[in-house]
């Protein structure tokens, strides 16, 4: 198949459908299709649940308004594409013929006509209702304006989707979505506003694939339960190299039912597929991934039982190169400024390299120290004296090895364990050893991992934190813009918006990891600061981020109860509904058969590492 080169112009539909009008629906999505097509249009993404709506009391009342796929709506939108050369993805409310059993389905129809199918695997507590889990796994097609994936809305709860294409070679994500505030019904939980379109970046971010994100923007009500919602608009296209092209509004939340779609337009350039993100795909650790493939049960044994309300602060302040002893006092100056103001923390994290200042090639044998050297000395006088947690990193001498390392450090001065980066950054490539392992650290205020650095790059790596059940995340960092960038959420679905300066990759980590996140970056020479806490329910009204300045040292602290027991998301929710069968591929080494032959398929296809016949 001859593929595009050059740029070419997409569509976000924003499509409303009408309540209980399947035919109706038809229609209307193949209007909007037709208009975006006419208009240039070569992918066109429309919402999850298109043609049905969503909001029905149970499956009974759903059944009527539901699609076979291929189906009725596959073969009209067959017509559109086959006319303008175009490709479609919808999402479609499915009753298959076969087994009767349902599913909440993606549809990729193009020139030729149906392409394939998606369902989902992310449901959230409306989906169970209506929809069993689906089992295509996370099919990638190829089409000639490159290999295509789709999500359905609240499946980029979980990191999984988007990485597990991005391994099987994606390179755009139709992102089809009815995002709306969680149903009254629910409960406590629906204190919340489960708003997915609200923050899809992190699926293109930490996977250079470019993505096309389409919701609907109008409200639903269901007179027979007297049930509304409102979906979150928001509608939103993004390159592969994270460059967000174009953004709809939000949805007014006075908006009626009586709300009319609209089209968003964008351009998607193929050159920008082959991008620095997606080029860490080839420095993956599978090696080091092997609980992403394990089931862990709600109630796994090594959780942490209680709650923790931890008072944490990340010092922000200039590390310089080669010059440790500065670096010690402007820390101590910091020690010293809580201890005078009487305030008290739990969890305190400094900048990576510490003390020591940045390595390089020429310092490297300057300023590496052992395990127990001047750093962890150091940092277990200020735990002591702040009777805090401390976490610092710095360059580890081991026998002829050299780490980075992060060590903490209890309130009472011990050493309570240590991490050597897994992931070195590039530019540490010859220099440094990575680690072996992402340990996870059982503390007085919760479970705690670590991380540095570029690890942050790899969703892997906060994953396996989250289901070995950190608490809390620590991370020492040195970061000055050399990967991922400023979180670009959708303005008016967030009650505490972030500051325009957070990092889009801790953000991610803290999300998908359902781990309290704290951050420390230094300032100056480079450095883009930004250090503080990355929340686990971001969207809602329950909790806020802190974030500091970009230049200005600082201590930025925040207070948080871990384990967000009555969330509508939490990490025990979360670890329930992932589904650890299908990121097997995850944990495959790099030049094994079983991804080779995997890679090879469009879909799940378990045949290509299980052996039913020899």
């Amino acid at each position: 198949m001859n593929r595009v080169t050059t740029p070419f112009k997409v569509a976000a539909v924003e499509f409303n459908p009408e309540f209980m009008e399947f035919e109706k629906n038809i229609a209307g999505a193949c209007a909007m299709a037709e208009e975006a097509a006419k208009n240039g249009a070569r992918l066109i993404v429309l919402p999850e649940a298109a043609i049905s709506g969503y909001i029905y009391r149970d499956l009974a009342q759903f059944l009527p308004y539901m699609d076979t796929v291929p189906g009725k709506t596959t073969d009209a939108l067959s017509v559109i594409t086959k006319r303008y050369n175009c490709y479609i993805a919808i999402g479609i409310a499915e009753r298959d013929a076969d087994t009767g059993l349902t599913y909440n389905t993606g549809a990729l129809v193009g020139p030729n006509g149906f392409i394939g199918k998606y369902r989902k695997n992310g449901l959230n507590p409306s989906d169970i209702l209506w929809f069993v889990p689906g089992n295509t796994g996370y099919p990638v097609f190829e089409t000639e304006l490159g290999r295509i994936t789709m999500i359905i809305c609240y499946d980029d709860t979980y990191w999984e989707p988007a990485r597990v294409a991005a391994v099987k070679g994606c390179d755009i994500i139709a992102y089809i979505c009815s995002s709306d505030r969680v149903l009254p019904q629910l409960g406590a939980e629906a204190a919340g506003k489960h708003s997915t379109i609200a923050a899809v970046q992190h699926q293109c971010a930490w996977n250079g694939l470019a993505m096309v994100a389409a919701d609907r923007s109008n409200a639903e009500t269901n007179p027979t339960t007297g049930v509304t919602v409102t979906y979150g608009g928001a509608a939103s296209i993004w390159q592969a190299d994270g460059e967000r092209v174009a953004h709809a509004a939000s949805t007014d939340y006075t908006t009626t039912m009586t709300a009319k779609g609209s089209i968003l337009y964008g351009t998607i350039d193929p050159a920008r597929f082959d991008n620095a993100q997606k080029q860490t795909l080839a420095r993956r650790r599978p090696e080091l991934y092997g609980d992403i493939a394990f089931f862990r049960a709600p109630t796994d044994g090594a959780a942490s039982k209680s709650a923790h309300h931890v008072r944490s602060a990340a010092f922000q302040y200039r590390v310089a190169m080669n010059d440790f002893d500065t670096n010690l006092n402007r820390c101590a100056a910091m020690v010293a400024s809580l201890q005078n103001g009487n305030a008290t923390k739990d969890l305190v994290v400094l900048p990576a390299f510490s003390f020591c200042g940045p390595v390089t090639k020429d310092n490297r044998d300057q300023i590496a120290e052992s395990a127990l050297g001047k750093t962890t000395q150091a940092a277990s006088d200020f735990a002591v004296r702040l009777k805090a947690h401390l976490v610092a990193s710095f360059i580890e001498k081991d026998a002829n090895l050299f780490y980075h390392t992060a060590i903490l450090v209890g309130p009472d001065g011990k050493v309570i364990g240590r991490y050597r980066q897994t992931h070195l950054d590039p530019v540490l490539d010859g220099i440094l050893t990575p680690g072996d392992d992402l340990p996870v650290f059982e503390t007085a205020i919760g479970r705690l991992g670590l991380l540095l650095n570029d690890d942050f790059r790899f969703p892997e790596a906060s994953a396996v934190l989250g289901l070995r059940r950190a608490d809390i995340i620590a991370a020492p960092v040195s970061w000055s813009g050399q990967y991922g960038g400023p979180l670009q959420d959708a303005a008016g679905l967030f009650d505490h918006p972030y500051a325009a300066n957070t990092m889009i990759l801790w953000y991610a980590a803290a999300k998908t990891a359902q781990a309290y996140t704290l951050v420390a970056n230094a300032v100056a020479d480079g450095m883009m600061g930004s250090s503080g806490l990355l929340t686990i329910n971001p969207i809602d009204s329950l909790e806020g981020p802190v974030v500091g300045s970009v230049d200005r040292e600082e201590i930025v602290t925040a207070d948080f109860t871990t384990l967000g027991a009555d969330f509508w998301m939490n990490q025990t929710k979360l670890v329930g509904g992932r589904r650890a069968d299908l990121a097997a591929p995850l944990v495959f080494p790099l030049q094994s058969k079983a991804l080779a032959a995997w890679r090879s398929q469009p879909g799940f296809n378990i045949d290509s590492w299980t052996a039913y016949r020899q």
